[in-house]
Order: C-alpha cells, then structure tokens, then sequence
C-alpha cells in the first residue's frame, strides 16, 4: 500500500518542491498539503495520512502543538519534525509531543525521503548529531537512583517567553519582540502553564525568580 502523505510548512515554495521531488516516487501515494498547524490538524482528521512531514515553526499553532492534537485522532500517524532549530531542547519538545523523527532543514533530499519510508514502516528516524543531542536529554531525565526526574522539560523559546511574561508582557508585545505570531505565543504560553501546572501570572513570576529567569 502507498504512503498517504501531509506535508505541512507556511511556505508554499518548501511545499511545493517537496510535492515534486516525491510525486515520482512509486511508494508514495496522496499527498495533500496543510499551510499552518491549524489547517494540519483539521486535514489530518480528514485525510488520515500515515506520515505527517511537520514544520515547526508556524502560525496558527507550531509544529510540536500540532503533533500532539493531531496524535490525539491519529495515534497510528508518524510525524517527522522538520526545524530550523537543531537543538536538544527543540527535538526534546518534538519527542515528549510524540514525533517519530526529526530532520533538520539543511538535511538532504534523499535523507529525507528515506525518513519519510522509514517512519510509514513503523521505524524511527533520529540520525547522525539529532541522536547525539538527544541522548543526553533522555540521559538528564533520569536520577542516579534510577527514577525519573518530575523537573518540567521547557524548551528554549519557552524559557524566553517566560521571562518577557515575568516582565509584563503581553502576547502581543511579546510577538513583536520574537517576530512570530501572536497565536504562537499563546499556544507557548498554554503548553507553559500545563507543564509547570500553574493557573497564574504570580506563580510563573515565582517559578522564573526561583530558576533565575528573571533578576530580583
């Protein structure tokens, strides 16, 4: 059976050359396309792909808030994370959402279409210097005593909106500074609250001062 796949990036260029290098292939079949988060989960709920190639940085959702709504229907799809970002923190925060692989965005074609069978196969796909960086998470989570640490695992760009939030940002100002949607604030700042169990901006100011987020 062929592989149904979504391709999802703001960037109808990205989306474009990705349709054509692999409509050609004879193991892929269906390939739609989603411009945003938001479009991916509405047509993954739809079209049921069995490989989702996800951007993650977007708006009108991310790529890591994306997956996890989109596994909340889909538990069978693979989700390939694509990123610019090709840090341990980022791929971390792909992982814990359920992604399957990761690729950085200067990652080949071939590299790429390889990931993308490997995934439809029920494999995984965390490659080269993405396995080094991400061992030392899994590595870091685990106490010496063998339990796990219950330390909240917040990314890089998380960290930061927490320190725009501790100064008295709003979402909007803080958008301008980072140069990203407002919706994608919002969606940091909700998956901020959820991890660090929290309901208001007094316990996140006391969360950052305790981890040195902020200057007192």
């Amino acid at each position: 059976m062929k592989i149904k796949l979504l391709i999802v990036d703001d960037h109808a260029l990205v989306r474009g050359g990705l349709r054509f290098m692999l409509n050609d292939d004879p193991e892929i079949g269906a390939i739609i396309e989603a411009v945003n988060g938001h479009e991916a989960v509405t047509k993954a709920r739809e079209f049921k792909p069995d490989v989702v190639v996800m951007d993650y940085e977007m708006p009108n959702f991310n790529g890591v808030y994306a997956t996890r709504e989109i596994l909340k229907d889909n538990p069978g799809t693979r989700i390939l994370l694509v990123s610019a970002h090709h840090s341990r923190e980022y791929i971390m925060e792909g992982v814990h959402a359920g992604i399957r692989g990761f690729l950085p965005k200067e990652a080949r074609s071939k590299e790429l279409v390889e990931a993308i069978k490997a995934l439809a196969r029920g494999e995984t796909w965390f490659k080269g210097e993405t396995a080094e960086l991400l061992a030392p998470g899994f590595v870091d989570t685990i106490h010496p005593s063998g339990e796990r640490s219950k330390e909240p695992v917040l990314t890089a760009r998380e960290k930061e909106i927490i320190k725009y939030l501790a100064k008295g940002m709003n979402s909007h100002e803080i958008a301008g500074k980072l140069s990203i949607s407002k919706r994608t604030v919002d969606v940091h700042k909700f998956n901020i609250f959820k991890k660090l169990h929290i309901t208001n901006a007094i316990e996140l100011m006391r969360y950052a001062i305790k981890h040195n987020l902020v200057k007192v």
